[in-house]
């Protein structure tokens, strides 16, 4: 079916001060941007919203598929959408206007608000939390309980694990990590500080003020909502239903509609609630010391596109993406929410950018290469490990750095390179002079990677026999879990309530002792001996997760 085009545009300026109705005076912009979305307008299928504003008013507006497939009941920009991720920065928000109440301070310690959570060495504030630099593991650990993100979760079921954790990933504030945890305490802080419920507070201090009358917390997934878009998904038989069944809130579960967000991005960009001081704080961003940009505020992240700053965010759930995009010096912001699970949300958010304000971005400045000597080449040479257990080998070759062996790093600064195949850079930011570095990081389009430099060790080919030492239970106390490591034939499995995969060595060259991967979510492996030899503990590693502890059962009365 065609799009659904609403203006909107009316009603919205009576709502937002300096909002003027005037429809896009640039028709083909909007033809363009309808064009983007042709794989999306069709009768038979999920689909998308989208909204764009520029220069304190709505610009665009459009919906295109079914937000019902089976009653062919089209989305439109009124359709409530899961905006996942993309709620953070409500969160975020109400936080900080908690602040400027004065019922709460960034630099209070969380347990004053949740004394359930385990008193960890050091503390973690809630600016900590905002940050994503807690060091709290994230809930989706979950997955290692055997469940799944389509299964029934409850908020319990959420506060459960987290109340649980007795380990951190790393050391409050010195290391950012995003982890959905922080926003889950934080939606529990803005209660137990403003003694209101999430949502109410949520649509008393914000929604309401703004005008966003359709925006939402789904904070119980059995709680039946007009006008929202069913969840799809794509299945080895085609298109599926896909299950949305919950019902944690602060890292996720804002519905909001095209109409809303425009509101929203609207506020973003010129304050009318909560005032520019706590846009401004939203903004600010903390360095992390193993990171080169600052990437992310309080809820948003804060990026680069064509040479200009942004403030965004993306989110995806079952059958759910979401995409928000604010270039706040260029006045303009787009959001794009769909009812199916989609990978080219964040560029068509960004293609949307171009058509609007690509004539007023200041560019990319290509970047110069440089010659460095062998000697200063030297220095970066090494294996690197990046949480999660994806290893880089930096060697030379040819009077060239080179990646894994193969890709030449060309270097566009003394400790910064880029690869010609690929939109991926790499910098080694602690590159003391006349001493190998510790630290190398892997700028990809997205966000920035993380690894360490670890030591180069031999370790042989994992032999069946070999595989017997590693053969067991394993128990985790935080998460009440079980894993098993099993042989079958020649190779190793690790097993688990709603789990299955192969355990595999890394190539020879980046290999460690004990040490091993996974082709899953699951990431590393890693085993630990005692004393004496004997395997007496497993380790998972990935990017939400390190170093989480299951140790061996030799006798069933363990438990």
């Amino acid at each position: 079916m065609q799009s659904t085009v609403l203006s909107g545009v009316c009603a919205l300026a009576l709502l937002i001060p300096g909002a003027s109705a005037r429809a896009d005076d640039r028709p083909d912009r909007a033809t363009a941007v309808a064009g983007l979305f042709a794989d999306y307008d069709v009768p038979d299928a999920p689909g998308c919203a989208v909204a764009a504003v520029l220069s304190g008013q709505p610009v665009f507006k459009a919906a295109y598929g079914q937000a019902i497939v089976e009653a062919r009941l089209p989305n439109t920009t009124a359709t409530a959408f899961q905006t996942a991720s993309v709620s953070k920065q409500f969160t975020a928000f109400a936080i900080l206007m908690l602040q400027a109440d004065g019922k709460l301070s960034l630099q209070d310690d969380v347990r004053k608000y949740v004394p359930e959570l385990h008193a960890f060495p050091q503390i973690i504030t809630l600016d900590h939390l905002l940050h994503h630099t807690s060091g709290l593991r994230d809930e989706w650990m979950m997955m290692l309980q055997g469940r799944t993100q389509e299964d029934r979760v409850s908020r319990q079921d959420i506060l459960r694990v987290l109340f649980a954790q007795r380990e951190l990933n790393a050391t409050p504030g010195e290391q950012y990590a995003y982890a959905n945890s922080d926003y889950t305490l934080l939606a529990l802080v803005v209660e137990r500080a403003s003694g209101q419920r999430f949502d109410e507070f949520l649509r008393q201090r914000i929604f309401a003020p703004l005008g966003m009358s359709d925006t939402y917390v789904q904070d119980d997934w059995r709680t039946l909502r007009p006008k929202t878009a069913q969840p799809y998904g794509r299945g080895p038989q085609g298109l599926e239903r896909r299950s949305a069944a919950y019902s944690g809130y602060g890292a996720s579960n804002v519905h909001s509609t095209a109409d809303d967000m425009a509101r929203w991005m609207l506020n973003l960009v010129t304050p009318a609630v909560g005032g520019p001081g706590i846009v401004t704080e939203m903004t600010n961003a903390v360095r992390d010391p193993l990171s080169v940009p600052a990437v992310y505020g309080r809820g948003l992240e804060i990026g680069w596109h064509r040479g200009a700053r942004t403030l965004e965010h993306g989110g995806v759930a079952p059958g759910a993406s979401a995409f928000m995009l604010v270039l706040p010096d260029q006045h303009f912001g787009v959001s794009v929410t769909c009812n199916t699970e989609t990978n080219d949300i964040r560029r068509l958010a960004r293609e949307i950018a171009d058509l609007y304000v690509g004539h007023a971005l200041p560019g990319d400045v290509a970047p110069t290469p440089v010659a460095l000597t062998e000697a200063e080449m030297r220095r970066f040479t090494g294996v690197y490990r990046e949480t999660g257990g994806a290893v880089f080998d930096v060697s030379t070759r040819d009077g060239a750095l080179v990646l894994q062996g193969e890709d030449v790093l060309e270097a566009i600064g003394p400790n910064r390179f880029r690869l010609a195949r690929f939109p991926v850079s790499f910098s080694f930011p602690d590159a003391p002079a006349g001493g190998p570095v510790r630290t190398l990081h892997i700028h990809d389009p997205d966000k920035d990677r993380v690894a360490v430099r670890i030591e180069q060790t031999s370790a042989p080919d994992l032999t069946p026999e070999g595989m017997t030492d590693y053969v067991g239970r394993y128990y985790s106390p935080e998460l009440s879990a079980v894993l098993t490591v099993e042989t079958r034939g020649d190779q190793l499995w690790l097993v688990g309530a709603g789990l299955e995969t192969q355990v595999l060595q890394p190539p020879p060259l980046l290999r460690q002792p004990d040490a091993f991967f996974t082709p899953s979510s699951i990431g590393g492996v890693e085993f630990h001996r005692d004393p004496d030899g004997q395997v007496r503990e497993l380790a998972i590693t990935n990017p939400r997760v390190v170093a989480l502890r299951f140790r061996r059962i030799d006798d069933p009365t363990d438990f």
